[in-house]
């Protein structure tokens, strides 16, 4: 009810998956444009978190690194943002994402990602205001943009501490064999560091990430879905993009499966989805391993995809594994190429969505 009273809402907006990266880069950064607005009275600036409470709360990552503060959270419903857009009081700043599919794309006014362009997808003109570089976490191109603004705005151990966390955690720990890491990432994270006001151990830090992530105790099939999913749709099909928390493999996963009730109530929760995508990542001893595997609801699905995906083109180097339950819908590969993470998977599955007609259709 208090937002009337602004000219101009200014929301910083991550991406659906809202995981500890986009939130974070959200957070933080509406904190910054905050911090140095000259017109306070006028302007507000709001992080929003692109998901709903309910998904939120299997995010333990996140809970962790923001202790007690992530009651504060403002989820995406919160606000009437169609009242705000209508009286042109809106603008849109997106963070660890770079496109919205609806009116709002018009209103978005800067963009920070580091996820690979996707063709025709950006509205904004100005290339002053866009920044998209492949780096392993946007915390680091937030940190970046704070650290070079000229602006009196003063970086703290509190804000340093935040915006480390993420960039150990997408980075694993600057592990080589993940892949995941630029040269950008280490040297911002080497300026957060002189930040610090208390001693810094990075294995640490990043064990209780990962810890917290992999975490698993009480959820469901359905919460193991859930906990960071994208969606891709198509004029024939839409697919969900699950990543697995930590550590838990689709294997394992898959084996818990006694029917496929849980899995399709998952898919009818995401919008009556045709099927999901599953990705999961274990790490041992600076050793990454990747697992893939895909469930389909109609039978007549199953060989396009299965054919698409293991296109050499792809590079994921796919090698198909047997799975514990009998079911023609599952597939189940081991994911030879652990440098493809679904930052690279996410768009091939766009592309197949995007092309994909049914066979009765041709």
């Amino acid at each position: 009810n208090n937002l009337v009273k602004f000219r101009l809402i200014r929301i910083v907006l991550g991406n659906e998956a809202c995981d500890l990266d986009s939130a974070i880069s959200a957070c933080v950064y509406a904190y910054f444009l905050h911090s140095t607005c000259q017109s306070k009275d006028e302007i507000l600036h709001v992080p929003i978190l692109n998901t709903q409470p309910s998904v939120f709360r299997l995010r333990n990552e996140i809970h962790w690194l923001l202790k007690e503060n992530h009651s504060n959270m403002i989820f995406i419903d919160d606000i009437d943002l169609n009242y705000l857009y209508d009286k042109n009081k809106l603008e849109i700043i997106l963070v660890d994402h770079h496109c919205l599919y609806s009116k709002f794309n018009k209103i978005v006014t800067q963009i920070i990602d580091h996820h690979p362009l996707k063709e025709n997808s950006i509205a904004l003109q100005d290339p002053s205001k866009i920044k998209i570089e492949l780096v392993g976490s946007c915390c680091t191109l937030i940190a970046e943009e704070i650290l070079t603004s000229n602006t009196n705005f003063q970086m703290t151990n509190e804000i340093a501490y935040l915006l480390t966390g993420p960039i150990l955690f997408d980075t694993f720990n600057f592990s080589p064999s993940a892949g995941r890491t630029t040269e950008k990432d280490k040297q911002i994270y080497e300026q957060l560091l002189t930040y610090r006001t208390l001693p810094v151990d990075d294995s640490t830090l990043f064990k209780d990430l990962k810890q917290c992530a992999s975490t698993t105790t009480g959820m469901s099939v359905q919460d193991l879905l859930q906990k960071d999913v994208k969606q891709v749709s198509g004029p024939n099909i839409r697919l969900v993009i699950s990543s697995l928390p930590s550590e838990y493999t689709v294997e394992k996963l898959i084996g818990q499966l006694k029917t496929m009730k849980d899995i399709d109530e998952f898919l009818s929760n995401n919008d009556n989805a045709d099927g999901v995508i599953m990705l999961s990542l274990e790490t041992t001893n600076d050793e990454t391993k990747r697992q893939l595997g895909f469930y389909i609801k109609k039978y007549e699905h199953m060989l396009p995809i299965n054919e698409y995906i293991q296109r050499g083109e792809h590079n994921l180097n796919l090698r198909e594994r047997g799975i514990p339950i009998n079911q023609a819908r599952i597939k189940l590969f081991e994911q030879r190429n652990v440098q493809a993470s679904r930052k690279q998977i996410l768009p091939l599955i766009e592309n197949f969505a995007k092309d994909f007609a049914p066979q009765n259709s041709s």
